[in-house]
């Protein structure tokens, strides 16, 4: 048995060269290679983003699902497979928003709307067919009743539809689109539809936290309703989406501008905020002054965050935070966390950021209780000569792969500095007693100079464009990392599928 898994390419939006690359160009590779051998060989093979897999189980038995579990197809099917809770047809719910109509609730859905478990899953394995974007919306209701009376939500969200689709190269029915509303039998419930309701809940966290499930956050409401961020769900469904699955994959349309002329403009305008993920105890004590519909959905909100969080920081093996703009606050935050990871994270992505001395330094504390850590990269960050050495040793102390630290070359300027003005460690920049290796002193910079670290600095030119640049930089840095890493697993995975069709055919 043989999977070839290169995950880290990106998520079920990933922004990558070519977004329509899925079970079209890779089944017949793999077809290629294997004909004929059709007695019991299984090949499964995943490119999140591109949404391409090809399943051919032998016995049934399941391939690391702990460590799969929000990364592939079976855990979308096997939450499908019973019906307690249904995925809705894009191009159905499109003709909704045309028509002026407002969404039903589950139990007055027409058969047309929603996708059988048994066709979304034919459409995921035949390459001759589009494969389907699962897209998954976090709203706030507006009333207790019905969460979009008037239709404003859907107004928000559904002109976009047909965009997204032509960015996938899939059309609009292709699109299988996760809301509570339509997706989860609604109040009132007879008894078997709470039995249901009950089922569908404990897999709700894959419809937000899954790498194939692509997040839409709408943030932006009616005058006078209770802001989204003031709402539990909510809360919930935007941790659990910026939890570990890639930054690209959840948008918040509350940030989209009007006059957007492409999906990348969209993309780039309304890639939601991230920050690092919360520990349960403090989500859960932010969590208590949250307003809820139901007020007794606080407890397992709260209960379902802790689990999904030990399920997915506990079984992940990289982390990309690159280029999100974090200091030493995020820095220090995300520190605590990597004690819990320590067993199984072996490559943390933190490039492109803004992390300075103080952030190095709890870091650097933290390497010890890092123990499958191999790879640790912070490149064109603010991170002082003196921070760098305690780093360095630090992490040859604990025993670590020698070339595991990439720390390169450091942008010595925050992007939000006064130009010329050297913040000191405790704000987030580097002390004037902590200078740059190669550098004599920042004040003697020329201004019009790019930074050390390749980002661009100085006085001149745009401000905005000098933020744009950076994070495209940084972007495209942690884009290319994943892309080698991929590449190099996809070499070594095609070397044992040979090697495994090679023994086969030598058998006597």
């Amino acid at each position: 048995k043989l999977r070839l898994l290169p995950s880290s390419l990106g998520g079920a939006g990933a922004r990558s060269p070519d977004r329509g690359m899925g079970n079209q160009v890779v089944a017949p590779l793999l077809d290629g290679c294997c004909i004929g051998k059709d007695d019991g060989l299984i090949v499964d093979i995943e490119f999140p983003g591109s949404a391409a897999a090809l399943s051919v189980s032998e016995g049934g038995e399941a391939f690391n699902a702990k460590e799969a579990y929000y990364k592939e197809w079976d855990s979308i099917r096997d939450a499908l497979y019973s019906q307690d809770v249904v995925l809705i047809r894009g191009n159905w719910l499109e003709e909704v928003y045309r028509q002026g109509d407002v969404l039903p609730r589950r139990q007055d859905l027409p058969p047309q709307a929603v996708w059988p478990v048994e066709e979304l899953m034919q459409h995921v394995k035949d390459h001759r067919r589009p494969t389907p974007q699962v897209l998954s919306i976090s709203y706030s209701w507006l009333t207790r009743d019905h969460p979009d009376p008037d239709g404003y939500h859907l107004r928000s969200f559904a002109p976009l539809l047909k965009h997204f689709a032509r960015h996938c190269k899939i059309g609009v029915d292709s699109l299988a689109i996760f809301i509570d509303w339509c997706s989860l039998p609604q109040r009132p419930r007879i008894k078997v539809e709470e039995v249901a309701y009950q089922r569908a809940l404990h897999s709700i966290d894959l419809w937000y936290a899954h790498w194939l499930v692509e997040v839409w956050l709408l943030t932006r409401v009616p005058e006078g309703a209770i802001p989204y961020e003031d709402r539990g769900w909510p809360k919930f469904e935007r941790a659990l989406a910026t939890l570990t699955s890639p930054p690209e994959s959840t948008l918040d349309l509350g940030l989209l501008r009007g006059g957007w002329k492409s999906w990348s403009q969209v993309a780039n305008d309304c890639q939601a905020q991230r920050r690092p993920p919360e520990t349960p105890e403090n989500f859960a004590a932010d969590l208590a002054n949250k307003a809820f519909s139901q007020r007794e959905d606080l407890s397992f909100v709260s209960e379902k965050y802790h689990e999904v969080f030990e399920r997915a920081l506990g079984q992940e093996a990289q982390l990309w935070y690159a280029g999100l703009g974090w200091a030493d606050r995020e820095a220090q935050e995300l520190a605590q966390l990597l004690p819990l990871c320590g067993s199984t994270l072996r490559d943390l992505e933190l490039r492109g950021n803004e992390i300075a001395s103080s952030g190095a330094a709890a870091l650097a504390e933290a390497l010890p209780l890092c123990d499958a850590l191999e790879r640790l990269s912070l490149d064109g960050n603010c991170i002082g000569s003196q921070a760098q050495q305690a780093l360095t040793e630090a992490w040859q102390k604990t025993g670590k792969p020698r070339f595991g630290l990439e720390i390169g070359e450091q942008n010595f300027r925050p992007r939000n500095a006064t130009p010329g003005i050297m913040r000191d460690v405790s704000g987030g920049g580097v002390s004037r007693g902590d200078t740059p290796p190669g550098m004599k002193s920042f004040r003697n910079a020329t201004p019009q100079s790019t930074t050390s670290g390749g980002m661009l600095g100085g006085t001149t030119g745009s401000a905005a464009a000098s933020e744009q640049l950076n994070q495209l930089l940084a972007r495209q840095a942690a884009f290319e990392a994943r892309i080698e890493s991929s590449v190099a697993r996809l070499t070594d995975g095609l070397v044992e599928v040979a090697d495994a069709v090679g023994a086969r055919q030598r058998r006597p």
